[in-house]
């Protein structure tokens, strides 16, 4: 396993090159999911608006992977622990917008966000006993409903 995240240490590395940006590529192991954060001057660049380019980075990173290794392999890119903080931001809104909920008894409609942003805040929503969600809407607009269980 050590010689496949080289690997795909090494096509991130190269993809960086193409695009003129120097980083620092750490890894770490969260799970049995290997995290490769980027550690550059370059961040804002990488990350994009919201994440977008940081996503378009990670699809071309296992695009490439998979290609060179013939299988999948699970790993995930991160900038500058951008997701690592955007997934404890998301976890608070959920938390807050809980509250909301059960203050108010009115569900709530989030901003709309990505499927894996949606995930995150079903995942912390999902470990609450009186309140529930479910994703409303249609990409890129789809966002998430927050409301009281009967």
């Amino acid at each position: 396993m050590e010689e496949k995240y080289g690997t795909i240490k090494q096509i991130i590395a190269e993809i960086l090159q193409h695009m003129g940006i120097e980083a620092e590529i750490e890894n770490r192991f969260l799970e049995e999911t290997v995290i490769f954060n980027l550690r550059t001057p370059d961040s804002g660049m990488l990350i994009g608006q919201y994440g977008a380019n940081l996503a378009a980075f990670q699809y071309l990173a296992r695009l490439l992977a998979f290609r060179r290794l013939g299988e999948s392999v699970r790993f995930v890119v991160d900038v500058e622990d951008y997701k690592k903080t955007r997934e404890e931001f998301l976890r608070e809104l959920a938390r807050q917008a809980a509250d909301r909920v059960r203050e108010t008894r009115q569900s709530l409609l989030l901003k709309p966000m990505s499927a894996y942003e949606r995930r995150m805040v079903h995942a912390e929503i999902g470990n609450m006993p009186d309140v529930m969600s479910e994703s409303a809407g249609i990409d890129p607009e789809r966002r998430v409903l927050i409301k009281l269980k009967i």
